[in-house]
């Protein structure tokens, strides 16, 4: 068995989801693709949505190790962009399921989070409560500009990422600074 099971059910899910969609890949289906036992299945994952949902969390938790490293804020919005756009036929083929709602709230979770610890090594002065109302804003902004403008052919991530990043520095107050 694969050192990093999780990882190969989340892969595997994520290539049979691309090939057929999402409505047809079952739990029988992925544990026959990757060949393992339902067992095996049941102690990485609770259901397909707990699939989708790890899934999402190690791609937004790669896309921040990478961010992180960026050069500038511009940067770092534009390799979540990028990653975005990759993998935009996958998001489509989630998105146009009987389980879109499920699959939008996690998708917007895992923005949020990743705009939160964003957020926290910048820095910032406003209050917790303030915090929260503003990562909700942005997650789910950020999240609807994602599923309207990533699957462009001709998307100019570099100029989308200055525009995404003027409009979410413009609402923000510097750490230090009077609200």
């Amino acid at each position: 068995m694969p050192p990093d099971t999780k990882a190969l059910i989340s892969e595997t899910f994520r290539e049979m989801v691309r090939q057929k969609g999402i409505d047809k890949v079952t739990v029988k289906s992925l544990i026959d693709a990757c060949q393992i036992s339902r067992q095996t299945f049941y102690y990485h994952f609770q259901d397909i949505m707990e699939v989708i949902q790890w899934s999402m969390e190690q791609t937004a938790q790669n896309n921040l190790s990478r961010s992180l490293n960026a050069n500038s804020p511009e940067e770092a919005i534009g390799i979540f962009l990028s990653a975005a756009a990759e993998d935009y036929p996958l998001i489509i083929k989630l998105l146009d399921s009987r389980r879109r709602e499920q699959i939008e709230k996690i998708f917007v979770q895992a923005v949020r989070k990743y705009l939160g610890i964003l957020l926290r090594k910048k820095g910032t002065a406003l209050v917790y409560s303030d915090i929260e109302v503003t990562l909700d804003f942005w997650a789910f902004g950020l999240s609807g500009l994602l599923f309207r403008y990533c699957g462009q052919k001709d998307l100019d991530i570099p100029q989308l990422s200055r525009q995404i990043y003027r409009l979410l520095s413009s609402s923000l107050p510097a750490a230090g600074s009077p609200e």
